[in-house]
């Protein structure tokens, strides 16, 4: 049975946003699993309101962030899905994006949705890597 380690938990601090309390990521074996990141850091804060650039930063902050929780770090990310609310936002989106990965880029799905979990939320990054121990 592989071994699965809880990496961080939403709404462990006080948010006005959290409905519930779910895993932000999982670590089973090598692979790291994290929950959608948006435009909310990591304690549950909305930042950069209704805005693509602040929100796909705060988000590659967070999947930073959760990647170095779980002994890797954004070179290890290998699939990423992006979900933007209007099409336009994919040239101001992916920039960002680039600046986080450099040359390593991961695998990419973007998908352009009618809405996400708030309406302040005009994306959502889910990503998906494999350490080597």
């Amino acid at each position: 049975m592989v071994q699965k380690t809880l990496l961080r938990r939403s709404g462990e601090t006080a948010s006005l946003h959290a409905v519930g309390s779910y895993a932000q990521g999982y670590r089973a074996g090598n692979f790291v699993f994290l929950q959608g990141q948006t435009g909310l850091t990591l304690d549950g804060e909305i930042v950069a309101r209704g805005d693509p650039v602040g929100q796909t930063r705060q988000a590659m902050e967070n999947i930073r962030t959760l990647m170095r929780l779980a002994g890797g770090d954004l070179e290890d990310v290998v699939k990423i899905v992006v979900y933007i609310t209007e099409r336009e936002y994919r040239s101001a989106v992916y920039p960002v994006i680039d600046e986080f990965f450099g040359l390593q880029k991961p695998c990419s799905t973007g998908v352009v949705v009618k809405g996400l979990a708030l309406e302040d939320f005009v994306v959502e990054i889910d990503a998906y890597g494999v350490i080597d121990d």
